[in-house]
């Protein structure tokens, strides 16, 4: 009877943080469904004390989410809206966590955007032909790299909405079905295209790793901004996927035998 009471009493005194601790990360869609997560976190050495929820959304919208408190990581691809977060004192440390490419995918049959020196003039031949292009529409780090293309020709695709240029709203791994099931073109990264199982008759039309570079870069969130969030717990966290551990694990990672991300 002593032992249980003992026992009751220890549980008791547990400070209230850590039952039920639920860490989140706000994170792109494309690192989430390319599977790092599932291979990563599980390694991290405190996994098992604390539960760590991934919220995968567009950079944009994850950028919004940490904003109002609603995660203590944030790991996203769009590197100016990353330093204005920090610059409005939402985040209090930046690390350049990983990068991969951006890559132009169409139909197997393409014998002329491929041809292209540059992703700026695959674009330029997609607009003269009027080929099908599907945009994710979702103020994504990959909707706004492709976006900036569109701006270096001077042209806005909206204008072409509905015509040959289609607005899905949506995830990576939709927006793809999408490209697909109309024969057209996407701008992807490639983790997710590698990841990508109805390829059918689509493949990589245009890549260059050195001009189309992916940057991923995680910002612990400012705790005196958002006081209810767990900062010793997202520290250590932040801290160890900093560290040359994690760097290791995320280098190694792979799907169907094909290294997804570096580091610099």
């Amino acid at each position: 009877m002593f032992k249980v009471i003992h026992l009751l009493l220890l549980f008791l005194l547990l400070p209230l943080n850590s039952i039920g601790e639920t860490l989140v990360i706000q994170s792109t869609t494309s690192t989430r469904d390319s599977g790092l997560y599932n291979y990563l976190l599980p390694k991290y050495p405190n996994f098992n004390s604390i539960k760590i929820k991934v919220i995968a959304v567009g950079t944009g919208q994850a950028i919004k989410n940490a904003q109002n408190c609603d995660g203590s990581i944030l790991i996203v691809h769009d590197e100016k809206r990353e330093l204005e977060f920090m610059s409005k004192g939402y985040g209090i440390k930046r690390h350049a966590l990983m990068y991969n490419d951006y890559v132009l995918i169409g139909p197997n049959d393409d014998t002329y955007v491929s041809e292209s020196s540059n992703i700026a003039e695959a674009f330029s031949r997609i607009h003269e032909k009027q080929y099908n292009f599907i945009s994710r529409s979702d103020s994504s780090g990959t909707h706004s790299a492709e976006l900036a293309i569109w701006k270096q020709l001077s042209l806005n695709p909206k204008r072409y909405s509905g015509k040959w240029y289609f607005e899905s709203g949506q995830g990576m791994g939709p927006s793809l079905n999408i490209a697909v099931a109309l024969n057209g073109y996407i701008f992807s990264d490639r983790s997710s295209w590698i990841r990508f199982k109805n390829k059918r008759n689509h493949k990589i039309i245009y890549a260059n790793n050195n001009e189309l570079k992916n940057k991923y870069g995680m910002i612990l969130v400012n705790n005196q901004r958002c006081p209810s969030l767990n900062y010793e717990n997202s520290l250590d966290l932040y801290n160890w996927l900093s560290s040359q551990d994690a760097a290791k694990l995320i280098s190694n990672y792979s799907i169907n035998n094909q290294n997804v991300f570096y580091i610099d």
